[in-house]
């Protein structure tokens, strides 16, 4: 759990909607780790290879992370170290989840998080993680959700047969775009 919420950690490190909404770096890793627990007991967590250079958490799409399950995953007490910022991402989630439930996409994986160590980006490891998951949907016929907040994923996710569904900007004190994609079942 750890060594993935730190490569988790390292690969969001620069990440402009999480600096916005934490300014405290350890405020970050919470929630990292309390998304990472949430799939832990609800879904999955991949992982590369044994060193962990990148790592993905899906969930199922009938499993909200509300705090009922937060809580059943053991992340409470982690949630209520960011209990401060929880107007804004009930701000930003309503926003998503209203966004997203205008899809109708019925059952899917949702690809909640998903990273790669600075150190091993670019060379192919997020892609790997991206096949793995992109089998697993073909085998179960569902298609796969994720957000994005960084137009660069957009073509790297368009590479692997994803496409943009939606694109919303987050609100004040965000003001930051979200791309909500899909990849339908081939």
């Amino acid at each position: 759990l750890k060594n993935a919420v730190n490569v988790l950690d390292n690969a969001f490190s620069e990440d402009s909607m999480w600096k916005e909404v934490f300014t405290d770096e350890d405020k970050n890793r919470v929630l990292t780790e309390v998304m990472v627990r949430f799939c832990l007991k609800y879904g999955n967590v991949y992982s590369t290879s044994d060193n962990l250079e990148g790592v993905m958490a899906i969930a199922p799409h009938d499993k909200e992370m509300n705090l009922f399950r937060i809580i059943r995953s053991g992340a409470f007490s982690l949630s209520i170290k960011i209990s401060s910022e929880s107007k804004i991402m009930k701000v930003l989630s309503n926003t998503v989840e209203e966004a997203k439930n205008s899809l109708n996409l019925g059952p899917h994986i949702h690809l909640l998080i998903m990273g790669v160590s600075q150190e091993f980006q670019g060379k192919g490891f997020g892609g790997k993680l991206l096949r793995a998951l992109i089998e697993k949907a073909e085998t179960e016929r569902k298609p796969i959700y994720l957000e994005t907040q960084k137009e660069e994923n957009v073509r790297l996710y368009e590479k692997y047969g994803f496409s943009v569904e939606k694109k919303v900007i987050l609100p004040e004190p965000l003001n930051l775009p979200m791309w909500l994609m899909v990849r339908d079942i081939k």
